[in-house]
């Protein structure tokens, strides 16, 4: 009895020590606990209404095709691009599942900008400044036939928005998000909870790039949430591992080329 009484008192004493030393070390540990305790108090669907949660959505899509132009011109040297997992190893089961790329041209991370990518981009980069919920922003860019397996995301701090930007007129492109589908559109965007099951499929000859950000819960969570969501975003922006992959994100491009 003695022995089992000892068992249940170190257990809650080393799960302490652990969040203790992750708040310190490694915030970005914190992330899965935190999301399974706010899924307690948060009931969503698995794609949510941008008109509501993300209304900023709409000037991203009245100006998709500027948005575009500035992605074209970037595509122009693809090879300079990272692939995901070069940017976020964390990825890696998802990015290096196969030979065909899934790149990522990084703009802003947990709200460090990417100057030297922010750069080649300006107008795009001058719309999102104009969107303080938006924590990470980058063109997702999938090479034709790239599967990205069944995967959850670890944050639910956050919802995710796509914006079709370059998507195949011919074969199907498209995400399943907790069993339902949604098909990407040029000029559309589509706001989603990442922390279900989702996988990705481009069955097309062609490349796909959607503008990928993340925003800001606030209106979706309990009031008395909402202030321990903001102290999570900025431990993660100050965390060691987002920094580093910020560093790692930056793309070598001509400026004077792009924009001369």
């Amino acid at each position: 009895m003695e022995t089992l009484i000892n068992i249940i008192l170190i257990i809650p004493i080393a799960i302490i020590t652990i969040l203790i030393v992750a708040y310190f070390v490694k915030p970005e540990l914190l992330t899965l606990p935190y999301s399974k305790f706010i899924s307690l108090f948060v009931k969503n669907p698995p794609f949510v209404d941008k008109e509501k949660y993300f209304p900023e959505s709409k000037i991203l899509e009245d100006n998709w095709t500027t948005i575009r132009n500035e992605l074209i011109e970037v595509l122009k040297k693809p090879d300079n691009i990272p692939k995901f997992h070069e940017v976020d190893s964390i990825q890696i089961f998802n990015s290096a599942k196969d030979d065909i790329p899934w790149k990522t041209y990084g703009i802003k991370a947990f709200n460090t900008w990417i100057e030297p990518n922010a750069s080649m981009v300006p107008k795009t980069t001058n719309l999102i400044k104009k969107m303080p919920s938006v924590t990470l922003a980058m063109f997702s860019i999938l090479d034709p036939g790239k599967k990205i397996p069944p995967h959850i995301g670890f944050f639910k701090g956050v919802f995710r928005y796509h914006l079709g930007l370059i998507i195949p007129d011919e074969g199907e492109c498209y995400i399943i998000n907790k069993k339902q589908r949604y098909d990407w559109k040029e000029g559309e965007g589509v706001l989603f909870d990442d922390t279900y099951i989702h996988e990705v499929w481009n069955k097309t000859e062609n490349r796909r790039v959607v503008l990928f950000l993340d925003v800001y819960r606030d209106e979706s969570l309990p009031r008395w949430i909402r202030p321990l969501n903001r102290k999570m975003i900025k431990l993660l922006a100050e965390s060691k591992r987002i920094k580093k992959a910020a560093k790692k994100a930056e793309v070598s491009l001509d400026v004077e080329t792009i924009h001369g």
